[in-house]
């Protein structure tokens, strides 16, 4: 069987928006990649004691986020585990899951600065291509020096950027907005601002997690 390009971009989706969707579409098109799996995050132990949605919940927005598109993805691996997740961890898993094809995860540039704090981070590096999305207000110089102080720490690194403008949308932005009961739309799919009204996500009224819970999709490689 030909060699894949499984591309991965992870993170705790508070919600999902336009500029998640549009980074994982630059990457798959500028590293030809056959498809981009979105893993939404378990229990992270970098936001413990933060006020996020359960995973479920987060889960059925990227899922109703990436519907469209038949290159993208969803994994349930990352809340489906017990315990603290770890980047490690998920990288292990789909190698076992996608034997032989290179793994790619995108990551913001800014990650490049914090990476090696993550648990076993040189066993990261080693375990796929890391993609750092650059926007145009990037210090290139800086980003350059932490690539290269980076691959003298692991040799076997491979880091590429991705090439994209800067966009100025974040989830904290659309959870402000939903609470000042602000529109949201055009910062996010209409699916996931009707799922985020239909659930009570980020109101004043707090989140109703007790319906909805829709049954477990499976990645078939």
């Amino acid at each position: 069987m030909e060699k894949r390009r499984i591309g991965i971009i992870g993170g705790t989706f508070n919600p999902i928006h336009n500029a998640h969707l549009f980074v994982a579409e630059c990457a798959r098109e500028q590293f030809e990649l056959d498809r981009v799996i979105f893993i939404p995050s378990g229990e992270s132990y970098f936001k413990r004691g933060q006020d996020i949605p359960s995973g479920e919940i987060r889960y059925q927005l990227v899922k109703k986020a990436t519907e469209d598109n038949p290159f993208f993805k969803v994994s349930r691996i990352e809340i489906d585990r017990p315990g603290d997740t770890y980047t490690i961890e998920t990288l292990e898993q789909l190698s076992e899951m996608y034997p032989g094809d290179d793994l790619y995860f995108i990551v913001g540039a800014d990650t490049l600065n914090q990476i090696d704090k993550w648990v076993r981070f040189d066993e990261v590096l080693k375990a796929c291509t890391l993609l750092a999305a650059v926007r145009d207000d990037t210090d290139e110089e800086n980003l350059q020096k932490r690539i290269k102080e980076l691959k003298e720490i692991v040799p076997e690194a491979r880091i590429e950027s991705i090439r994209m403008g800067r966009i100025e949308i974040s989830s904290t932005m659309i959870r402000d907005r939903v609470k000042a009961d602000k529109s949201i739309k055009y910062l996010l799919p209409d699916a996931c601002i009707e799922y985020i009204a239909l659930k009570g996500l980020y109101s004043e009224n707090g989140n109703n997690e007790d319906d909805i819970m829709e049954a477990p999709d499976k990645i078939i490689p």
